[in-house]
Order: C-alpha cells, then sequence, then structure tokens
C-alpha cells in the first residue's frame, strides 16, 4: 500500500482544431490505505486523471508519486499498481483459479504458491466456488469479483479502478459496493475510483474529489461534500434528489428570495470550507446584491395551505419507498421536495412549503461559489422553526 499524491497535474491533447485541456493543475494527496473517489459527469477528467495515476497517460505538466517516490517517468508496468475497468477482461481459455492466479505467473511465483494466494484471495472475495469455472460460466457480477480478485493478489501499492460498476443491474451493484467495501478495509489496500455515480462515492469513500471540466470543484470526505459544497455545481451534482435553487438578493445578513409577489427573507450566517475559497468569497466584498440559493429537497417540507413560507401547486407524487417525491408548481419553477410516503396531501392540493431556515446555501451569481449559508430567523423563531412546522404534519 502506498500514499498517492498527484501535483498541479496537467494534461493537454492535441486536437485538429486546437489544444483540449482534459485535467487543469489538479493536486490531492490520498492517505496510505484510504479510498478516493474521482467523482464528476462524463468527459469532467476524471478517467484521464485516473490513467495518469496508472501511467497509461504521461501528464503534460505536474508530477504522480507513490509515498516519496516520483513515479512521473515510469510506465504503467513499473508502478506496481492493479487496474480493474468498465470491460472484464478475462482470459476465456483458464480457469478462473488461473486468471486469478495470472499476475503472480508472470512474475515467477511457483504454481503451487500462486494457486494459494489466489484462493487466499477467492475467500475473502467469497467466489470459491467459482474457481474451476471458465469466465463463459459465470455471470456479469461473478466475473467482476474475479477481475477484482486478480487485481488484488499480488498486493500491489495501489488498486485503481474505473467504473467498474458499469453494465451490471441495480440490485447487482448495491452488492457489489459492499463486498468491494468489505474487501479493501480487510486488505487495507489504498484505492483510486472513478465514478459519475454518487451513490458509490458516498458509500465506498474516505475522500471525494469532485470533478467539472477537467478541475476539481471540491477535495473533502463525503460528509463535507454534502453538507458544506464549494460551489453551486458540487451542491448540485451531490445529493439526490437535485438541490432546488433560486434567485435571490442579499444585503449581506439578510438574503431575500422572491416567489411571485411574495418575498421570503432568511438570515444568514458564515458558511463552512477552506480558506482560500471563503477570501476569494465574502459575501461583505461583493459588487453586486444578486445571489442563488439553494435547498435541497430533504430540507423542504409539506404543510397545510397559507402555513407555509409560501404556497404551491402539488403537481406529482412520485413513491420512493419510505419517502415520497414530490414535484411542485410554484412562480419560480418546479421545486422537488422529498416527503414521508404517508403525506396527507395529494396531486392537485395547493399546499405550504415549509423551508428548514438552517440549510439553506448561499451561491455568488457570477462565480457560483458558496458565500453564506441560511440561519433561523425571527420569522422561524416565531414559527417554532421550519422542522418543527414538518413534523407536525404528521400528528
Amino acid at each position: 500500500m502506498s500514499e498517492i499524491r498527484i501535483d498541479e497535474l496537467r494534461k493537454v491533447y492535441e486536437v485538429p482544431s486546437g489544444n483540449e485541456v482534459a485535467v487543469e493543475g489538479s493536486t490531492l494527496t490520498v492517505p496510505d490505505g484510504d479510498f478516493l473517489t474521482l467523482l464528476g459527469p462524463s468527459g469532467c477528467g476524471k478517467s484521464t486523471t485516473l490513467r495518469c495515476i496508472a501511467g497509461l497517460e504521461s501528464p503534460t505538466e505536474g508530477t504522480v508519486s507513490y509515498d516519496e517516490d516520483d513515479v512521473t517517468p515510469l510506465p504503467a508496468q513499473e508502478r506496481d499498481i492493479s487496474m480493474v475497468f468498465q470491460e472484464i477482461a478475462l482470459y476465456p481459455h483458464m480457469r478462473c483459479i488461473e486468471n486469478i492466479a495470472y499476475p503472480l505467473k508472470v512474475r515467477g511465483v511457483p504454481e503451487d504458491e500462486r494457486h494459494e494466494r489466489a484462493r487466499e484471495v477467492a475467500r475473502i472475495l467469497e467466489v470459491e466456488e467459482l474457481v474451476e469455472k471458465h469466465p463463459a460460466e459465470l455471470s456479469g457480477g461473478q466475473r467482476q469479483r474475479i477481475a477484482i480478485a486478480r487485481a488484488i493478489v499480488r498486493e500491489p501499492r495501489a488498486f485503481l479502478m474505473d467504473e467498474p460498476m458499469t453494465g451490471l443491474d441495480e440490485k447487482l451493484k448495491v452488492r457489489m459496493r459492499k463486498e468491494l467495501k468489505r474487501v479493501v478495509e480487510e486488505t487495507e489496500q489504498t484505492v483510486v475510483y472513478v465514478t459519475h455515480n454518487q451513490e458509490e462515492a458516498m458509500m465506498l469513500s474516505d475522500w471525494i474529489a469532485v470533478m467539472s471540466d477537467g478541475v476539481i470543484e471540491q477535495y473533502g470526505t463525503p460528509d463535507e461534500v454534502y453538507n458544506e459544497p464549494n460551489n453551486r455545481f458540487v451542491a448540485g451534482f451531490v445529493g439526490m434528489p437535485e438541490m432546488n435553487v433560486w434567485r435571490g438578493e442579499t444585503d449581506g445578513s439578510t438574503v431575500s428570495v422572491a416567489i411571485g409577489e411574495q418575498a421570503v427573507s432568511l438570515d444568514l450566517r458564515e458558511a463552512a470550507g477552506d480558506a482560500e475559497r471563503k477570501e476569494k468569497t465574502s459575501i461583505d466584498e461583493r459588487s453586486s446584491d444578486e445571489v442563488e440559493v439553494g435547498f435541497r429537497p430533504q430540507a423542504i417540507g409539506l404543510v397545510p395551505e397559507g402555513e407555509g413560507d409560501f404556497d404551491a401547486d402539488l403537481s406529482l407524487i412520485e413513491p420512493m419507498g419510505e419517502d415520497s417525491l414530490c414535484y411542485l408548481d410554484s412562480p419560480v419553477g418546479e421545486i422537488r421536495v422529498v416527503e414521508d410516503a404517508a403525506t396527507r396531501f395529494s396531486d392537485g392540493d395547493t399546499v405550504g412549503v415549509a423551508l428548514d431556515r438552517h440549510e439553506g446555501y448561499v451561491f455568488d451569481d457570477v462565480s457560483g461559489s458558496t458565500i453564506a449559508r441560511t440561519g433561523p430567523s425571527a420569522a422561524a423563531t416565531t414559527d417554532d422553526a421550519a422542522t418543527e412546522r414538518r413534523g407536525s404534519t404528521s400528528d
């Protein structure tokens, strides 16, 4: 296992129309034995970053280090890492035991020793009953577990995975995530994992790097990127359903959101986050009073008409098991609200919309940076706060 570090990593491709920047000045450290996910939409640079870490791509600028070793000039085969890709590349003519043990065979490990090690890894991954079969006899999930076993059998310095769950059905993905998390914890392996799936990132990771257009927008723990997003992109990309965002105006101590002819006023408090971002985005130093205000669907509740911060029309209720996703039509567009499945409201009702005033985010309308959080206002205190009003709906 190794600590992995990239410093000012930049990757530029030459294309007929000019230069295409895939990764722009990325810097981060993955502590020894930790699990990092590179998370972002397609084309954001996450796979290119992984390939530079692996040695499959050479960075245009910057360095890649394992522990204190600068491995930037080394090809992939000299970096002592293992990779698992979307495509499951097992040798079809070999039994699974031979597929798992193949990296040890290449290194000259005697057959008895490599098969013993392969069976031990198969036990960890709970695929012992599959080792005498050929890949064609296995399901997609079973083949993926054999591929993971082959990757970890030789105890590499790092384990790199590029969208390994792609192509698996949802039920199998859930099982594979649980198994992968267990195996990584048991082997204490350093992992860099690429995905666009935030559920995978939140469940598996010690650290998440959220990427957009080749830039790491935020690097932190799953809790940090969800609860204290650096900017509107991170806030919108991490969290399901997507955050509701409205236009607003601020005087530095409060923010006002116009909902039709009604204005909702919210007190402000300092946003947590890194010092560099806060220095650049101080709400007191902004030249404009225009902002964007965001509330997650989980931070909004439905109450009877006239009893919330404003009213809206309930257009659709989408069951999600214990919860329901409610879609509202309002003067500021569609609003998404997560309610208890036992909600007493129905499609077509006019309802009150109650905001949890502790849970709003305020973004700079130009840069998108998070500049403040909302706090409890006098109105919320008078009304026993939005969270208490939400609780009263289940009485």
